[in-house]
């Protein structure tokens, strides 16, 4: 009787611990996919800047090829994106 409660305990523990550590690991892989994120976008912006400079021809190109799903299309998105919500938090700093 006494075997079968230490034993008891035992699983609770040991799942307890296996919890936490398969909680730890979602965390990190949160936080890596995070980190993958912001560093895709950064290449975005830095390859988009390099493409204007050196190849315009092509984002006329892709646009015609792909239409709005293509890489051109996603870059003025974001751009977009990026200078309203820049834009937004300016105008709200200057009001207050």
């Amino acid at each position: 009787m006494l075997e079968q409660i230490l034993q008891s305990l035992l699983i609770i523990a040991a799942i307890g611990l296996m919890l936490l550590v398969l909680y730890r690991i979602v965390k990190v892989s949160g936080a890596l996919f995070l980190i993958g994120l912001i560093s895709g976008l950064v290449f975005i912006e830095i390859y988009g800047i390099y493409l204007f400079f050196t190849e315009r021809h092509l984002y006329s190109e892709d646009l015609a090829a792909n239409g709005i799903w293509s890489f051109t299309g996603f870059y003025i998105a974001l751009n977009l994106f990026l200078a309203i919500s820049l834009s937004m938090r300016w105008w709200r700093n200057r009001i207050v």
